[in-house]
């Protein structure tokens, strides 16, 4: 006689359907569908990236202004790297990594600094019919899904597309020479 509790059928069952949810859960975690949870829950964590850097700059004695602009410095190669690894992870590298590395990243702010003249241009637009806070609200989300789309279709495409800073790189970077 067996001291450990039998098993009745329905703990088993309940084991296999939570490990079944649990699997469909990290497959919806990995896919293309979550890309835009995945691009949030990185910006988020780069946003206390960037506070943390800054605090941590002043605490150093560095001014605001440049405090400031070495923790933007800071998150958004954090960002690059992050987003790289996790949201757009799935998207292959060309054959020759270091021109395509290079090219992501020089397309990644270019993205960037669009993103930041959206934010800029909606935040003006809209101040002029709401508040402020609203303003900045309507600014940044729309800067955001613009983020999203050009990074997804441009800095992050999959290898083999079209390159949209083929010229801009230095032959060297191209050839691999």
């Amino acid at each position: 006689m067996s001291l450990e509790p039998a098993l009745s059928p329905a703990p088993a069952v309940v084991r296999n359907m939570a490990a079944t949810r649990l699997e469909r859960l990290y497959d919806f975690a990995g896919s293309g569908a979550a890309r835009p949870v995945r691009f949030g829950a990185v910006g988020a964590v780069t946003f206390v990236v960037q506070i943390a850097s800054l605090l941590a700059l002043r605490q150093a004695g560095i001014g605001s202004l440049v405090a400031y602009a070495l923790a933007l410095f800071i998150s958004v190669q954090f960002n690059f790297v992050v987003n790289q690894a996790l949201v757009w992870g799935d998207r292959k590298l060309a054959a020759r990594r270091l021109a395509a590395i290079a090219e992501r990243w020089l397309t990644f702010h270019a993205c960037i600094g669009a993103s930041l003249v959206i934010n800029f241009a909606g935040f003006a637009i809209a101040q002029a019919f709401v508040p402020d806070l609203a303003a900045a609200v309507f600014g940044v989300g729309v800067s955001t899904l613009v983020k999203f789309l050009s990074l997804d279709r441009l800095a992050f495409r999959p290898a083999g597309r079209q390159r949209p800073l083929r010229g801009i790189l230095p032959k060297s970077l191209r050839t691999g020479r």
